[in-house]
């Protein structure tokens, strides 16, 4: 594979997106409007929700390019498998995050609340249905992407959580994403400065991750403006974008630090509300309304 290909298909990563944006959230927020999914925001105005489809539309399309080119160009198979194996799972992540914002459970919340209902109504509520089949995801990408018992449940621990950290912080216009570059920027440290042995797997990865990064930024504007919410369709394929990176990207230790991280932040949220904790501190309450 010649290096104009991989230039041809870095062009076509920050590119691509930026030609499908305009059509694209014009004809999502056609069916979105259609299907009727518009729910109340922080502020009681009733929003478009489950934008994510955007991003997942306009980043599958740009990677499923990606794809033709390199396999024309004859790239490598196991560059070609990130290519699927990110867009598949980020696919199969907004379906569980749009069932979930389609059935608009307002009232249950949190693992706890989830099971709760398990336990005392014998019923799965929509957030359970998307944990459950969030985590059949994550175990069936991690199989492809790890070798041995502890890489695989490191692998699959990431995959599984990383959703659920974006949709925990998916409560205000624009917060979401600026968590996505947040972690993507530890990614680009973890990257550069503690390389993984194939130092070829995550410039690979890194080259279908382009495509998310441009979606996210040109869909940043309409998120923080409260046009229209990212919804747990786009926090589940942000999330899984993250969990993916960690999960190619850096070494062993480093996963596991960010998965007991993640977890952290997970049990936290069960007792304490982010959206106070940012409020009462002035920067990140100023960091919370860049952009708004």
């Amino acid at each position: 594979m010649g290096a104009h290909a991989m230039t041809l298909a870095l062009i076509v990563g920050i590119a691509w997106p930026l030609v499908l944006q305009r059509p694209l959230l014009t004809l999502c927020s056609g069916i979105l409007a259609k299907k009727r999914m518009i729910r109340p925001n922080y502020r009681g105005e009733q929003v478009l929700t489950a934008g994510g489809l955007v991003l997942v539309a306009s980043t599958a399309v740009t990677i499923l390019t990606q794809l033709v080119l390199l396999t024309l160009a004859a790239a490598p198979r196991e560059m070609l498998l990130h290519g699927l194996l990110l867009a598949g799972g980020m696919a199969a992540m907004a379906w569980w995050g749009w069932i979930d914002d389609k059935a608009g459970d307002q009232v249950t919340k949190g693992f706890r609340g989830h099971f709760a209902v398990l336990w005392r109504e014998r019923r799965v509520t929509s957030g359970m249905g998307k944990l459950l089949g969030g985590g059949l995801t994550a175990v069936s990408v991690s199989l492809f992407v790890s070798v041995g018992f502890w890489p695989w449940l490191l692998a699959c621990g990431l995959l599984a959580i990383s959703p659920n950290i974006l949709n925990l912080f998916d409560l205000r216009p624009g917060r979401a994403i600026k968590v996505f570059w947040l972690l993507m920027m530890l990614a680009v440290v973890v990257s550069v400065f503690a390389t993984k042995a194939d130092a070829g797997e995550p410039l690979a990865v890194w080259l279908f991750l382009l495509p998310v990064l441009v979606a996210s930024m040109l869909f940043f504007p309409h998120d923080a403006g409260g046009r229209i919410m990212l919804g747990d369709t786009g926090a589940n394929t942000l999330g899984f974008a993250i969990g993916y990176t960690y999960v190619t990207v850096a070494p062993l230790f480093w996963q596991a630090v960010f998965l007991t991280g993640f977890v952290a932040i997970q049990v936290a949220a069960e007792f304490v509300s982010f959206s106070r904790l940012i409020d009462k501190q002035a920067w990140l309450s100023r960091l919370d309304q860049w952009g708004r």
